[in-house]
């Protein structure tokens, strides 16, 4: 007759209990749960980031642009009190400087006939939108589109030079725009008597900035046409805004510059600076990211370029 077994006192069972399947259960699901949070979260804020990439990509290029441009203002252009080389109006930024290619353009003096009155009669050399030069070292590097500042003693026009033609005995005919403003400065002769000593001519470089706001586009120009309207091209777009100011070296802050009113701090020959500010919106938008709504930030640059200091320091 056998004798049943009596299994050994305190040898364990195999497997979990209950309890420990539970708790082992809720470990994992708290550590799953926030390993999900973590990448729902970092997944929301990479697609956030890349929203605002798009707004801060075109912000660095129309800063890096603009302060290229307006560091350009008055070489070998010093500003007048009545006539600047750099300028702000309404959304409008122009810049005007002296081409080096590599050397400065030239400087052409009017013809002088030999007469001894010190000016021309009314109407110039050939008529009242036409000028002649004497020619430098028999040649002359003006054409027709350029831009170019008319010089009479200390008075200065800007001419939108229509043609370019060579005369006989060393000189050049240049025929202008019949306009009394060009990018917000004076131009043509108006009443302006041509002085037979102390007149001339000289290219000059243009860039302009302005806020297209049927497109909400940010323009740059570098020429005009034949007309006088600035020939753009898009730097950015979805700007909502775009502003611009002078700063003068007396601390104020203008929307422009005037040398003949009673206003001390606003003449041009004081402008040491540019403010501008811009509103950009993201080309693209997220579900996730701002409601699902592009996103819109403002931008503010100041430049100083330094020759403009150094005009104002030198008078």
């Amino acid at each position: 007759m056998s004798t049943p077994r009596i299994p050994a006192r305190g040898r364990r069972r195999g497997g979990f209990t209950l309890p420990e399947v539970l708790i082992s259960l809720t470990v994992a699901m708290v550590v799953i749960s926030g390993a999900v949070a973590f990448s729902v979260q970092s997944w929301t804020t990479r697609r956030g980031w890349t929203v605002r990439e798009t707004v801060d990509r075109d912000a660095r290029f129309v800063g890096l642009s603009l302060a290229r441009d307006v560091q350009e203002a008055g070489i070998a252009f010093t500003s007048t009190a009545v006539f600047a080389s750099v300028d702000t109006y309404g959304d409008t930024i122009s810049i005007l400087s002296v081409p080096y290619e590599p050397t400065e353009a030239g400087v052409y003096p009017i013809y002088n006939d030999g007469d001894t009155l010190p000016t021309y009669p009314p109407g110039g050399t050939c008529g009242a939108t036409c000028i002649d030069f004497q020619r430098v070292n028999g040649a002359f590097d003006l054409e027709s589109g350029d831009l170019a500042r008319l010089q009479v003693g200390s008075t200065r026009r800007l001419l939108l030079l229509t043609s370019v033609v060579s005369r006989p005995n060393n000189l050049f005919r240049v025929n202008f725009l019949p306009i009394e403003k060009l990018v917000n400065r004076p131009s043509g002769l108006d009443s302006l008597l041509l002085m037979r000593a102390g007149t001339s001519i000289q290219k000059a470089n243009l860039v302009m900035y302005w806020r297209d706001p049927s497109r909400q586009y940010l323009m740059r120009a570098s020429k005009l046409d034949l007309s006088g309207q600035p020939v753009g091209a898009t730097m950015a777009g979805n700007v909502e805004a775009f502003q611009a100011k002078l700063l003068f070296t007396t601390g104020a802050e203008h929307g422009t510059y005037n040398g003949i009113d009673a206003d001390t701090t606003n003449d041009g020959n004081d402008i040491i600076g540019v403010k501008v500010r811009a509103k950009i919106r993201s080309t693209k938008s997220d579900p996730t990211v701002n409601d699902g709504q592009p996103i819109a930030r403002w931008y503010e640059w100041r430049v100083a370029p330094r020759n403009l200091l150094y005009e104002k320091n030198r008078m």
